[in-house]
């Protein structure tokens, strides 16, 4: 039901109450003046002593009669009972010898004293009515005002109870623009002004003005001659004469004004202003109510920062754009186009002149965007330096094109900070609904589209756009289906560990074994974790996975440890890779404690191997969260130490055990000089920060021979051992590693 069908409903229900219980009122009035008429009549012509006694009860009930009932009713009683009581009153004369002059004259001064009687309590009933029912309108509006979806529909209500209990002529509810300008709210009376209607009053000196710029209520008997205002025109033009005005008082400022005009000359009491001064209240409330709400669902469907609809707001309104579209030919009617623009490296922005500077760009992007689209496109900021512009009329390929150009020009034009010149330049990828049959073209599509066209533009380079292709297209089906049959894996446990040890440079025993997760596919065989890891990052599988993996290994090193255990060295270790995404999981200190306890490893058995990346892109949180895993009783190795984002800091800022040399550095000793320098150096100073120093990627006699040389304590790869389910815990002789040697140069990449 709509709020209006409500409001009218509702319209005129306090008076309504005060009309329906006064009807039961009347009717047993009549009844009762009736009987007491018709008994006091018979009994004073049967007992002639009592007559002026009866003639009393007789006149008692006018006064009350008069008082209760309606004008009308109270009226014809009135004359009724007196009608009777007068021929009582005359047969009681002549029959005690008074004269008739001086019986009418005592039925006269009796008549008016019951009479006035009757009116002083008529008025006070009446002013008791009045106070009774606005106290009422104003404890139920009060509480509608809280939750009303439409104030004007209760203001209509509030004006009529007012205009009921004053007896007005007009009631009018004016309310103040931004600009100072009024406008009419509601009205009620015989010839209303339409909601809506702008009110062109001189800007000081008005009936209105006075009233919000003083916030007092006014009072005046004769509009025409008062000298404290302008002469209202358009109220004296409809015959107005008095007029009682209140202001609808905000938090801080006049919201409007709530007033009472009539077309006789009266002075309204101070219970009229009373009244007007509690109904302006409860519309005041209704206002603020309903602004706090649209303010709530603005945020709701807003960002705070830019004001631009959020990702909510951005996905209903292009669920309604494709919903829109013709089911026969979706051309006709233009293709729907999603652009995602990214920032990039906006992290340098906040990084080189602080996040205040940084929430200026996005401000200033937003703006820029706004400009560089037509007014019914929409722009959106999705989350930190992530905006979307969704476009209802991209006629193809080209315009969608010639919107991602004028996007990126737009923002890329610098921007002046504080004295600061910033510059900064967007990659965009754009997705057509047209490209789709209607029944695909569905919201999760074209944003997975629009993802995927982004990623792609990333991966060329900074600055550039790319539009959802055929080829994309596959390659997003193929994504697809890998998750699927990624979920479908899990379910039916068709992962499996291989694991590779990290033996002693010095004489090749085993100090540990790193875990390597492995697919078996039923159809597709083996697959190495390459292909799927970032399919089951980007859909958080890896979560689920990673537990599986941490408590598989664990259990196997357990069981090594038993069988292998030796008094004269220290228990096999275990090694388990673990990716950003795992790291925020809250759940895997937990997990760590219980693989722990439930497999009585050894202190120092679990080692958890992370990269420097995370540790540059989390920062202090990461320092947290890496804390309360070494804390759970993991020790932690960094992982490919010396590619992209080498920073000694790492070494010393966050708990690291060991580190592991990158194979692209150990690939290049005995051939690259500055390759056996990095190698060498690293090894020394990991030797003297207190760190084990792995070297991972060993493949020739060449390489370990050189290691051997150097602080490094222990080494991986090919030329020692394969990755495998069941490896060989045995310790290695120099001949061995000969013989690997000569088999491992066209072995696969072992991760």
């Amino acid at each position: 039901m709509s709020s209006g069908t409500q409001s009218a409903r509702h319209r005129r229900g306090v008076i309504d109450r005060w009309r329906r219980r006064r009807r039961p009122i009347a009717t047993a009035f009549d009844v009762l003046l009736l009987l007491i008429t018709g008994s006091a009549g018979a009994v004073a012509v049967a007992v002639p002593a009592h007559r002026w006694t009866l003639m009393l009860c007789l006149l008692w009930p006018v006064s009350l009669g008069f008082a209760l009932l309606p004008r009308r009713h109270a009226v014809a009683q009135a004359l009724v009972v007196t009608l009777v009581a007068s021929g009582v009153a005359l047969l009681a004369a002549s029959s005690e010898g008074t004269t008739v002059q001086v019986a009418g004259l005592q039925l006269v001064l009796l008549t008016l004293t019951v009479a006035g009687m009757g009116i002083f309590v008529r008025h006070l009933m009446d002013t008791l009515r009045r106070r009774t029912m606005v106290a009422e309108a104003v404890a139920e509006l009060g509480q509608r005002a809280l939750s009303i979806n439409e104030p004007d529909d209760l203001l209509g209500e509030a004006l009529r109870v007012l205009v009921d209990a004053a007896g007005a002529d007009y009631g009018t509810a004016l309310r103040q623009l931004p600009d100072g300008r009024s406008v009419v709210a509601a009205e009620i009376g015989p010839e209303p002004i339409a909601p809506g209607t702008i009110l062109l009053m001189a800007a000081s000196g008005s009936y209105a003005h006075r009233v919000m710029d003083s916030g007092q209520p006014f009072v005046s008997a004769d509009l025409r001659r008062d000298a404290r205002i302008s002469a209202p025109e358009l109220l004296l033009g409809r015959g107005v004469i008095s007029g009682l005005a209140v202001p609808v008082l905000g938090p801080t400022s006049t919201l409007g004004v709530l007033a009472l005009h009539s077309r006789r000359r009266r002075r309204f009491t101070g219970d009229e202003v009373t009244a007007a001064t509690a109904l302006a209240g409860v519309v005041a409330t209704a206002w603020e109510q309903a602004a706090h709400r649209q303010h709530i669902s603005h945020q709701a469907t807003h960002d705070s920062l830019t004001g631009l609809p959020n990702r909510v707001l951005f996905l209903d309104r292009l669920e309604q754009l494709l919903s829109r579209r013709p089911a026969g030919r979706p051309d006709e009617a233009g293709g729907v186009a999603v652009l995602l623009i990214d920032l990039d490296d906006f992290k340098g922005v906040n990084d080189g002149f602080g996040h205040h500077s940084g929430d200026a760009v996005l401000s200033a992007t937003a703006g820029r965007l706004l400009g560089a689209v037509r007014p019914e496109d929409t722009v959106a900021r999705l989350g930190g330096d992530e905006f979307a512009v969704l476009c209802g009329r991209a006629s193809d390929e080209y315009g969608a094109a010639a919107l991602a150009r004028r996007v990126q020009a737009a923002v890329a034009r610098p921007i002046t900070i504080e004295g600061d010149v910033i510059a900064v330049t967007a990659t965009v990828g754009v997705a057509l609904a047209s490209r789709r049959p209607p029944v695909a073209a569905t919201t999760d599509r074209l944003l997975r589209d629009a993802d995927a066209a982004l990623y792609a533009a990333k991966q060329q380079g900074s600055g550039l756009f790319r539009l959802f292709d055929e080829r994309l297209q596959a390659q997003a089906r193929r994504q697809l289906d890998l998750e699927s049959a990624l979920r479908r894996g899990i379910e039916r446990q068709e992962f499996l560990l291989h694991y590779q040890p990290v033996r002693s440079v010095l004489d090749g025993r085993v100090l540990g074994l790193e875990a390597l997760l492995r697919w078996q596919h039923p159809v597709r065989g083996l697959i190495l974790p390459d292909e799927f890891i970032p399919a089951a990052e980007r859909t958080g599988l890896i979560v689920p996975l990673g537990r599986w993996v941490l408590r598989t290994a664990c259990a196997q090193a357990a069981r090594w440890q038993r069988d292998h255990s030796s008094s004269d060295a220290d228990p096999l270790w275990i090694a388990v890779n673990v990716s950003p995404r795992q790291l925020n999981d809250p759940e895997l200190p937990a997990t760590i404690r219980a693989a722990l306890r439930e497999y009585r490893l050894a202190e120092g058995s679990l080692r958890l191997e992370l990269t420097e990346t995370y540790l540059l892109d989390d920062g202090d949180v990461g320092l947290d969260a890496l804390q309360r895993l070494r804390e759970a009783g993991a020790l932690l190795v960094l992982d490919d130490f010396g590619t992209g984002y080498s920073a000694l800091t790492h070494l010393t800022r966050f708990p690291i055990k060991a580190l592991k040399i990158d194979r692209s550095f150990v690939a290049g000793l005995g051939k690259n000089n500055r390759d056996s320098v990095v190698v060498s150096a690293v090894a020394s100073l990991g030797v003297q920060l207190g760190l084990d120093v792995i070297a991972e990627g060993v493949e020739t006699a060449a390489q370990m021979s050189l290691l051997r040389a150097s602080a490094c304590c222990g080494v991986q790869g090919y030329l020692l051992d394969l990755p495998s389910a069941t490896p060989a815990l045995s310790r290695l002789t120099g001949s061995e590693h000969a013989q690997d040697a000569r088999h491992s140069s066209s072995r696969p990449a072992w991760r």
